[in-house]
């Protein structure tokens, strides 16, 4: 059995799968749609101008504007379908692609990510 071989094979029935494949179909949707191009952008810009504020000496009335801005331009993004749409993808195939890792770690160390002790402590309760 070749790792190189499985982990090949891996790869392949990741980029086939469900969550990779509504991932690329809204990714290219949103890539072609200049409002979600637009919020995109304009939230980017946000988050660069608290982090210069956070670093800087600012005023807290102007950290807190900011952050206000971000969290309109948060709710924005989340009412246009084809970000959200976007967003959802990309965060069930983040979700699989942790799972998968989950998986690889607990075959290898076997030590589950998610113990009963660990959920306690969080109280996220387990993935599976």
């Amino acid at each position: 059995m070749d790792i190189i071989e499985k982990a090949r094979e891996l790869g392949q029935l990741l980029a086939k799968s469900k969550e990779m494949q509504e991932y690329n179909t809204t990714e290219a949707a949103m890539k072609s749609d200049d409002k979600s191009n637009t919020l995109m952008s304009e939230y980017k810009q946000l988050q660069i101008e608290m982090v210069k504020l956070t670093r800087g000496e600012a005023e807290t009335q102007a950290i807190e504007e900011t952050k206000e801005k971000l969290l309109a331009k948060q709710l924005e993004i989340n009412s246009y379908s084809v970000t959200m749409n976007y967003l959802t993808a990309k965060g069930n195939l983040e979700a699989l692609m942790k799972k998968v890792n989950d998986i690889l770690v607990y075959s290898i160390t076997g030590e589950s990510e998610c113990s009963d002790d660990k959920c306690k402590s969080c109280g996220g309760g387990c993935r599976g």
